[in-house]
C-alpha cells in the first residue's frame, strides 16, 4: 500500500501531505480528462512497414528482412565485428511508411547486449545494456526498392539510396556510443 507520509522529492526530503493530495487530485483529473495525445480524425500519416500497403500485407517479406539482416548480424560478430562487445543480440526492426508516397521514413533496430558475472558468494549479476539504433535510411527510399537494397548477400554492406553510410557504417556508429542499462 502506498502512504503519502512516504512520498519525497529527488532530494528525498518528504513531500507536505497538502502537496502530495494536491498531486493525487491533478492526477485523477488527468486521468477522468481522457487521454493526452489527440486523436488524428483522418488516416494515418505513417505506418509501420509491416502493414504496408494494407495491415499484415507486407508481414512475410518484412519478417524475412528482419531474419535476414540479423543473420548478416550474427556472421559479422562471429567475425570480429562486433569487439570488445560479446553476446550482442538483435531484438527487433521496426520501420515507418509515409503511407502519401510509399516510402520508407526512419527505421530502429534494437539491439541488446549481455553478459553475466557470478561473485563469490554464489550470485550472479546480470549486465544488460540496449541500444536503439536509428538505420541510415535515404529520404524518399521506395518501399520496394528498400526491400531489394536489403536482400542482397550482405545486406548490412547495403548502402540505400540517398543514405549516407553503410547499415554496417550506422549500426557500429550506434554500437559504439553508451547504451542504456536495462
Amino acid at each position: 500500500m502506498f502512504f503519502f507520509n512516504d512520498l519525497k522529492v529527488r532530494s528525498g526530503r518528504p513531500v507536505a501531505c497538502g502537496i502530495s493530495s494536491l498531486l493525487v487530485v491533478a492526477g485523477i483529473a488527468v486521468a477522468a480528462d481522457g487521454p493526452l495525445v489527440p486523436r488524428s480524425p483522418g488516416p494515418a500519416t505513417f505506418i509501420d512497414l509491416v502493414d504496408h500497403p494494407a495491415p499484415e500485407a507486407n508481414w512475410d517479406r518484412f519478417y524475412a528482412l528482419e531474419d535476414h539482416l540479423a543473420g548478416a548480424f550474427h556472421k559479422a560478430c562471429g567475425e570480429g565485428a562486433c569487439l570488445p562487445r560479446r553476446f550482442l543480440w538483435p531484438m527487433q526492426l521496426r520501420c515507418s511508411v509515409r503511407v502519401a508516397d510509399a516510402t520508407v521514413a526512419a527505421c530502429i533496430w534494437v539491439i541488446a547486449g549481455s553478459d553475466l558475472q557470478v561473485r563469490a558468494a554464489g550470485s550472479i549479476d546480470p549486465d544488460v545494456v540496449v541500444w536503439r539504433c536509428v538505420l541510415p535510411v535515404g529520404d524518399a527510399v521506395a518501399v520496394d526498392a528498400f526491400h531489394a537494397a536489403l536482400e542482397a548477400d550482405d545486406p548490412l554492406a547495403a548502402r540505400l539510396p540517398g543514405a549516407a553510410e553503410s547499415l554496417r557504417q550506422g549500426v557500429a556508429r550506434c554500437l559504439a556510443k553508451q547504451g542504456a542499462a536495462s
